[in-house]
């Protein structure tokens, strides 16, 4: 099992990537936290983060699964919302260490 500050700091890293990424393609939306689950076994992360502009979702979906890939075995979800006539994409992952 990993360490209370070996925890913090990948949920930091995660947090300032996501949030680089997102800016650096014009995008509004920022993360604010990635949850963690203590298992017996292992810690699960946890997120999401959306993308408003469609034509920005594959940069930005490519970047932020490479550098998400580097912690092993990610499972990424995302899916189209259209609600209340606002369009994004919404991005959920999760990875276990």
């Amino acid at each position: 099992m990993i360490s209370d500050e070996e925890k913090q700091k990948i949920k930091a890293e995660i947090v300032d990537k996501i949030n680089s990424v997102l800016e650096k393609n014009g995008e509004s939306f920022r993360m604010d936290r990635v949850n963690v689950l203590n298992r017996s076994e292992s810690v699960k992360f946890m997120g999401n983060y959306r993308v408003y502009e469609r034509k920005n979702y594959n940069a930005v979906s490519s970047e932020i699964n490479t550098f998400l890939k580097q912690y092993g075995d990610v499972d990424i979800k995302s899916k189209k919302i259209r609600d209340s006539g606002m369009k994004f994409t919404t991005v959920s992952f999760s990875f276990e260490l």
